[in-house]
């Protein structure tokens, strides 16, 4: 159980720091990955914050809730295969950095998920 919630404490804290940074300076990361859009990265922001709330509270008070678990695992699934598509499908039109970027942040989160799902078996 200890390492399931220190996957979850790691989930949580980089959605966190991302959500920060697409909310705070997404006018930096616009101008990265070639987007027009103001409104985008910080709802996008705002979506990851409330996520790793989420998480941290399952990590914290709601360890023993496979269910829960198994939902932030699934939301993380689902993130690494919307980011695929992206890539994939070079949709967007982003920049190389930006389809490189969103390509490092999909294996993590894909990494996370798997440690998650993982050791919540063992719970």
């Amino acid at each position: 159980m200890r390492e399931l919630k220190k996957y979850l404490l790691i989930n949580s804290a980089f959605s966190g720091l991302s959500g920060l940074a697409l909310v705070f300076i997404s006018d930096h990361i616009n101008t990265l990955f070639n987007i027009d859009n103001t409104i985008v990265l910080p709802a996008i922001g705002i979506n990851l914050l409330v996520f790793s709330l989420i998480v941290y509270y399952v990590a914290v008070k709601q360890l023993k809730r496979n269910s829960l678990v198994t939902l932030i695992s699934a939301l993380d699934l689902l993130w690494v295969i919307g980011s695929a598509a992206i890539i994939l499908f070079q949709l967007f039109n982003l920049s190389s950095a930006g389809y490189i970027i969103i390509g490092v942040v999909a294996i993590w989160i894909a990494f996370l998920g798997s440690m998650q799902i993982k050791y919540n078996k063992g719970n």
